[in-house]
């Protein structure tokens, strides 16, 4: 695993935000650790649905997929972390709610998550973007799962559930989206069944009002090397997208050809390691990027079991 990084080459262009949930320590132990480290946090019980907007504090929940009562006290739960931009103050922060995690004994079990949350007011053309995103997503879906799994080989419990996959579904009609219509957002998300939603790996049911996209693939860790490949990998993903580095032409005809499998379509199997480099060397801005995000799908694949 390489060093973990306190500069990814994207300085303030894009506040992020990222939730690391945690089962095997007290909510009250974890919030003693974040106070020793003087960070700023906040206890805010279901605080997604109080109305807490600022996010300028690490708020430590609980959430239902994890979190159990024992001797009265909350076991497991969540941390969502304050508005994040690409800073060496903030890779310390983060670093220090890992320690923090650890020093308490928390782990992540079947049912732990890592997401990813990215305002995408900098994006200049929603519609290519939008579409680039379709594509990628239609076609590389199944590599983007594998990397996000982060420290090993795991299928997450509830990851059908809570961060479905829409691959399947958006290679049977994106090819037939006019991107160019007024209404596009809503056709490409509503076609028969309705996609990216709190759901899937990919939410954005945010963006209309928020302008946020959350990717809810990556499986639940706190080591902080992983949940910053996750955050980076994201990012990098998103600003590629901005800088228009895909041909659309290109994505909509590897699609027609994809298409011609569907019957055959596996969700897990067959990861193709040239396609991820394809994505790789699209994305990555360094050498840094392409050793850790090569680095961490590697490392998934030498875990997966043989088939």
């Amino acid at each position: 695993m390489g060093k973990y990084r306190y500069d990814i080459g994207l300085g303030t262009k894009y506040m992020f935000g990222t939730e690391l949930e945690f089962f095997g320590a007290y909510l009250i132990e974890v919030c003693a650790a974040l106070k020793c480290k003087e960070l700023p946090y906040r206890f805010a019980l279901n605080h997604k649905s109080r109305g807490f907007t600022k996010y300028d504090e690490w708020y430590v929940d609980i959430d239902s997929t994890v979190t159990n009562k024992e001797n009265n006290e909350f076991l497991g739960g969540e941390i969502s972390s304050r508005i994040l931009t690409d800073k060496k103050k903030i890779w310390l922060e983060l670093k220090e709610v890992c320690d923090a995690l650890k020093e308490v004994n928390a782990y992540c079990n079947e049912n732990c998550g890592n997401h990813v949350r990215i305002n995408l007011a900098p994006i200049k053309n929603e519609r290519y973007f939008f579409e680039a995103l379709s594509k990628l997503v239609a076609l590389f879906e199944k590599e983007f799962r594998l990397f996000y799994m982060g420290d090993e080989y795991f299928i997450r419990s509830i990851s059908f559930e809570k961060a479905r996959s829409i691959s399947y579904h958006l290679l049977n009609y994106i090819n037939n989206v006019d991107f160019k219509d007024p209404n596009f957002l809503y056709t490409f998300r509503h076609n028969g069944i309705t996609l990216f939603t709190r759901n899937d790996g990919i939410n954005l049911q945010d963006y209309d009002n928020k302008k946020f996209i959350e990717i809810r693939y990556p499986n639940g860790t706190i080591k902080e090397k992983t949940i910053q490949n996750n955050i980076n990998f994201s990012l990098k993903l998103v600003d590629a997208i901005d800088r228009e580095v895909f041909d659309l032409e290109r994505l909509s005809s590897l699609i027609d050809k994809e298409k011609d499998d569907l019957l055959s379509y596996s969700l897990f199997s067959d990861n193709s390691f040239q396609n991820f480099e394809f994505i790789v060397n699209s994305i990555a801005t360094s050498t840094e990027d392409r050793d850790d995000f090569v680095d961490q799908y590697e490392r998934v694949l030498r875990t997966r079991p043989k088939q």
